[in-house]
């Protein structure tokens, strides 16, 4: 079954588990550059910081980008706030890359490629992307198609505490309809050629 296949206005658990859920672990010991996507609620974004923070701890890892500015729905500087969590925690700061203008994660990761590009870490490279496992599918189909043409290696990273497990969403109306609604873009998305369709 193919992601434009689902029928929207009837989601199933199944499909929600296979859309967000199924994400291949690959391990690693090393990458080029981490990038850690913002997020405007802090409870949130401080369980990617201490996943990425994990990472960091286990494997050598060249550069960190933190990705958000000030979102839609935010009162504060995600990449700011990532930073000075970062720094609190020991990083360096000549490793961290700084992209805190983006309100969206449409402009998450443009802005986050483009800064990949200048630095010349796309061509040739691993990337790990942390982020909810809900946030990361349609992240990396959006990065794999922007990249495309490129030879990157993309890697999945997520909280293992995730404030939107699969339990968490099938159990709670809210949390549900934020994943039917990431499904109904993801498919939206394929229709208007932003991403290429995918089996799941």
């Amino acid at each position: 079954m193919k992601l434009t296949e689902i029928n929207t206005e009837n989601i199933s658990d199944d499909i929600i588990k296979k859309v967000f859920f199924n994400t291949t672990e690959k391990d690693f010991s090393k990458a080029d550059c981490l990038i850690i996507f913002g997020c405007h609620i802090k409870s949130i974004l401080d369980e990617r910081l201490e996943c990425a923070l994990n990472l960091l701890a286990e494997k050598q890892i060249y550069k960190v980008l933190i990705s958000g500015g000030i979102g839609v729905k935010g009162n504060f500087n995600e990449a700011e706030y990532m930073k000075e969590s970062l720094l609190n925690n020991g990083l360096e700061e000549n490793k961290i890359l700084i992209e805190n203008k983006s309100t969206t994660t449409e402009e998450n990761i443009i802005n986050s490629i483009q800064i990949l590009k200048s630095k010349n870490l796309i061509e040739n490279k691993t990337i790990v992307l942390v982020s909810n496992q809900i946030h990361l599918k349609r992240i990396g189909m959006e990065i794999k198609r922007q990249l495309s043409n490129s030879n990157t290696n993309i890697i999945y990273e997520y909280p293992l505490n995730d404030s939107f497990s699969f339990t968490k969403i099938i159990t709670n109306n809210n949390l549900r309809e934020l994943a039917e609604n990431e499904i109904k873009k993801i498919k939206r998305f394929i229709q208007n050629g932003i991403v290429d369709d995918e089996k799941i």
